[in-house]
């Protein structure tokens, strides 16, 4: 199970943060912080039930984290948020999820909403159609950009959601990641 992430260098000084449900570093090129917030850290709803499974992952870097596996939902609503003065100003960030599709994963015939909600009140939304995308490897789904021009204390918004009533499985939830554009 290999992430490709984009061209972001990362620095020895990596953190984990929260009992290992965030992790922040700065990009070894820019200098800019970067964020990833872990499935335990996101709010996903029925997550707690008997619709999810909470399983052991080793990162590459060796540590464990736990992610969050869809046995079956027909309401998909996974949510996370991040304060913006965390962030560096004067820099374009991408929020991606990570997730993944087991072998047996199915229900994927509607496309998942991607929502950013930024501070301003702009909100940006695509669609993705799961169906023909692979299995079992580690995929980004994209939410969209956003420039931080100042620090300032409001947060970004982010969700991942498909609420039709069609039911679903398969899906992991590792991550949302906050990094800079270069």
């Amino acid at each position: 199970m290999n992430l490709k992430h984009k061209a972001v260098a990362i620095d020895s000084d990596e953190v984990f943060h929260e009992h290992k449900r965030k992790r922040t570093w700065e990009d070894a090129k820019s200098g800019h912080k970067c964020f990833v917030v872990y499935a335990r850290l996101l709010d996903i709803i029925w997550g707690e039930t008997k619709y999810w499974i909470w399983e052991s992952f080793k990162e590459t870097s060796g540590e464990k984290i736990e992610v969050a596996k869809l046995r079956t939902v027909c309401w998909l609503d996974v949510r996370g948020k991040f304060k913006i003065s965390d962030l560096s100003p004067g820099t374009v960030y991408e929020v991606v999820y990570v997730v993944m599709l087991t072998k047996w994963a199915s229900g994927w015939e509607l496309p998942i909403k991607l929502t950013l909600s930024l501070p301003d009140g702009k909100v940006q939304e695509r669609q993705v159609s799961l169906l023909q995308k692979p299995r079992r490897q580690w995929m980004e789904l994209s939410l969209g950009y956003f420039y931080i021009e100042k620090s300032e204390t409001r947060e970004v918004c982010f969700r991942l959601h498909e609420t039709g009533g069609h039911w679903k499985s398969g899906l992991i939830i590792k991550s949302a990641i906050l990094r800079p554009i270069n």
